[in-house]
C-alpha cells in the first residue's frame, strides 16, 4: 500500500526568521539549472510563462495545484501525496508540466525541487500580482498561452476552476496523515487515456473530460458559498479508507516556518462544503480548508 512521505529537511533553516541565504538561493538556481523549471513568472507580455517549445508543441500541458493537492505542509513536516513519483516520471516523457499555486516564490520553488526528482516541470507559477489580485485566486488559464483544447488542470478547490470547469479535474483535500491515497494512481491512469486518446483520436481536453469514466459531474459548493458544476476523479475513495503508518523520509518543510516569514492577514473560518453522495467515492465528506497565505 502507498504510504506517506515527509521530506524538505535541508530546507528547514529557510523558513526561519533569517531566512532564504546564500545556501538556499543558490540550491534554487541550481535546481532551475539543472532541470527544465523555470522557478519565475515572466515580467512582461501576455502571458504568465514563455511559449511551449517547438519540441514539445504537440504534447498536452498539464497544469497541477501543490498545497492540498500534490503535498500537505500546513501543520507540521511536508507531506507529498503517494504516487508523485510515478506521476512526475510519466509527465516528464509525455506532457508540459506547470505547477501552479498561491504560495510564494521561494517557498513553491523550495517545495518543487523536493517533489519533482526528474525535472517533470517546466514552470512555476507562484503568487504574483499579474494574476492574483488578493481577493480572488481564479487560476486564468488562457495566461498560460497555450490551447484551452489541449490544457488540463487538477485542483482541490472549486474557486481556483471558475470558469475553466470543462478542463478541470477536481480531487479530494490531501491532509497528509496516516491514511493510504491512492489519488495521484488514479488521476495517472486517467492522464495516460487522455494522452493516448489525444496521440490517436486527436481528442481535446474538454470531450475527454466530459466523457471519461474516471470523472463523474457533480455540483460542489465553493469556498465563497455558492454552488458550481465541478468533474470530479472517482474510483480512490474505497481504497484510501485502509489506515496505515507514515514512512518518514525527512523531517519536513512546516508552514510554521513559512507564516513567520510571510505573516498571515487574519482569515475568516471557512464553511464547510460537502461533494454529493452517489457515484462519486469519498472517505470522508469534502471540507472546504482554510489556506495559508504564505
Amino acid at each position: 500500500m502507498p504510504s506517506q512521505r515527509r521530506r524538505g529537511a535541508s530546507f528547514r533553516g529557510a523558513y526561519s526568521p533569517d531566512a532564504f541565504s546564500l545556501t538556499f538561493e543558490d540550491s534554487v538556481a541550481e535546481t532551475a539549472e539543472v532541470f527544465r523549471r523555470s522557478p519565475s513568472i515572466t515580467t512582461s507580455g501576455e502571458y504568465l510563462v514563455p511559449p511551449k517549445p517547438a519540441n514539445i508543441q504537440n504534447r498536452l500541458t498539464v497544469v497541477l495545484d501543490l498545497d492540498e493537492t500534490l503535498i500537505y505542509a500546513r501543520q507540521g513536516p511536508l507531506y507529498v501525496r503517494p504516487g508523485i513519483e510515478t506521476l512526475m516520471r510519466f509527465l516528464a516523457d509525455h506532457c508540459e508540466t506547470i505547477v501552479w499555486t498561491s504560495s510564494k516564490h521561494r517557498y513553491a520553488d523550495a517545495v518543487v525541487a523536493q517533489i519533482d526528482t526528474c525535472g517533470a516541470v517546466c514552470h512555476t507559477v507562484y503568487r504574483h500580482r499579474r494574476w492574483f489580485n488578493g481577493t480572488s485566486a481564479t487560476k486564468e488559464l488562457r495566461l498560460l498561452g497555450r490551447s484551452l483544447e489541449s490544457t488540463i488542470i487538477v485542483e482541490n478547490t472549486p474557486d481556483c476552476c471558475r470558469g475553466y470547469e470543462k478542463n478541470a479535474v477536481l480531487v479530494e483535500d490531501y491532509e497528509g496523515g496516516e491514511l493510504a491515497d491512492h489519488t495521484l494512481h488514479t488521476l495517472l491512469a486517467l492522464l495516460r487515456d487522455l494522452v493516448a486518446r489525444h496521440e490517436s483520436e486527436g481528442i481535446s481536453v474538454p470531450e475527454f473530460i466530459a466523457t471519461s469514466q474516471r470523472l463523474s459531474q457533480h455540483k460542489v459548493l465553493t469556498d465563497k458559498g455558492t454552488a458550481m458544476q465541478a468533474y470530479c476523479l472517482v474510483g480512490a475513495g474505497d481504497e484510501r479508507a485502509v489506515p496505515h503508518a507514515p514512512v518518514p523520509k525527512f523531517q519536513g518543510i512546516a508552514h510554521d516556518h513559512v507564516a513567520t516569514t510571510f505573516p498571515h492577514p487574519a482569515a475568516a473560518q471557512q464553511q464547510s462544503r460537502m461533494r454529493p453522495t452517489g457515484s462519486l467515492a469519498v472517505r470522508r465528506p469534502y471540507v472546504a480548508q482554510q489556506r495559508v497565505v504564505y
